[in-house]
């Protein structure tokens, strides 16, 4: 499987993962810097698992505020590390290690459940040559869609944690009974054979916040609000040009920037810096999150991942959303009659 013929799947597996990225690889996905210091917390009494560890320090590092939320995920950890030091490496073979990581329960929890299915119908098949599957496109799609779909599922739970902080907001807003940003998620048109883009959808959001007249294709009103009306308009132009067509990522310093210019024509250039403070982490982390499902999407299509297996992972987020919601003890309406 590639994209036009250059890039092989293969370059995109990555080494000694089961469901939780190394904290580099997640990080780098969603454009944020590495943490100072250690990057690896271990317990010399459990079996080591680097994956465990890092994730482990972004959990008491405050990556979620509700206790049940770290709790959950804290339980899916030790669930990955017994699956990787105790049942893996008690079997033998290549296929009776794949054979159980795709009917772990973890697969289904954290992973992409239509991959997955896909990957258990082709083990069931008589006379498998175990070499031939071991190197198949059909494993490494299958492992990439449910390293990814880890990802969504942890940004579904972020948004939720998130909103439950501003619960009173999100009620003054009416978007209590909303699966927020799945806006910003990227759908694919069958008919013209195009993928939305987050970003632009994004940005044109940030604008009609801006009070900037009717959305332009090139920016021009939101580079203006950013700059007022300095010499650096045509700058900033390119720069969000670069970020809507996935030519550059933006720097925290610039995104930033951005969200202040936005945000002081909201709140008036006499708001305080609480106000600003509050709101620029929940436009900066929107922002993030539809510039990340941009940048996997670019990826996963750039592998030569197909569409419809590409739409399998960003469908997670609505399940994973609802499911965060349930555990923390707000499920939406089309959840409370199950609970």
């Amino acid at each position: 499987m590639t994209a036009g013929g250059t890039v092989p799947l293969q370059e995109a597996a990555v080494e000694g993962t089961l469901f939780f990225l190394p904290l580099p690889q997640l990080l780098e996905l969603l454009n944020l810097p590495l943490p100072a210091g250690p990057s690896e917390l271990s317990e010399a009494s459990a079996p080591y698992w680097p994956a465990h560890a890092q994730w482990q320090r972004l959990l008491a590092d405050g990556l979620f505020e509700h206790p049940a939320a770290r709790d959950y995920w804290q339980r899916r950890l030790e669930e990955e590390r017994t699956l990787a030091c105790q049942l893996l490496p008690e079997l033998d073979s290549g296929l009776d290690k794949l054979r159980c990581l795709a009917h772990s329960p973890l697969a289904t929890e954290l992973g992409c459940p239509p991959a997955g299915e896909r990957l258990r119908r082709h083990l069931q098949t008589p006379e498998i040559d175990a070499d031939t599957l071991l190197e198949s496109e059909l494993v490494l799609e299958s492992r990439l869609a449910d390293v990814f779909a880890v990802a969504l599922r942890l940004a579904a739970w972020r948004v939720v944690d998130l909103s439950l902080q501003h619960w009173e907001l999100l009620n003054q807003n009416g978007e209590q009974d909303e699966v927020l940003l799945e806006t910003f998620l990227p759908t694919f048109d069958s008919a013209s054979g195009q993928w939305s883009n987050p970003v632009e959808g994004y940005l044109a959001h940030l604008a009609t916040l801006g009070g900037c007249p009717e959305p332009q294709p090139d920016g021009s009103g939101l580079a203006r609000l950013w700059t007022g009306e300095g010499a650096n308009v045509l700058a900033r132009e390119r720069l969000l040009g670069d970020w809507r067509e996935g030519r550059r990522r933006p720097t925290a310093l610039a995104l930033t920037g951005l969200m202040d210019a936005v945000l002081r024509r909201i709140l008036g250039e006499g708001s305080g810096e609480g106000d600003l403070a509050l709101n620029r982490q929940l436009l900066c982390e929107s922002f993030r999150f539809a510039e990340s499902c941009a940048y996997l999407q670019r990826t996963l299509s750039r592998l030569g991942m197909a569409d419809g297996a590409i739409a399998e992972i960003f469908a997670v987020y609505r399940l994973e959303y609802c499911r965060a919601r349930a555990v923390l003890d707000r499920p939406l309406p089309e959840d409370r009659g199950r609970l």
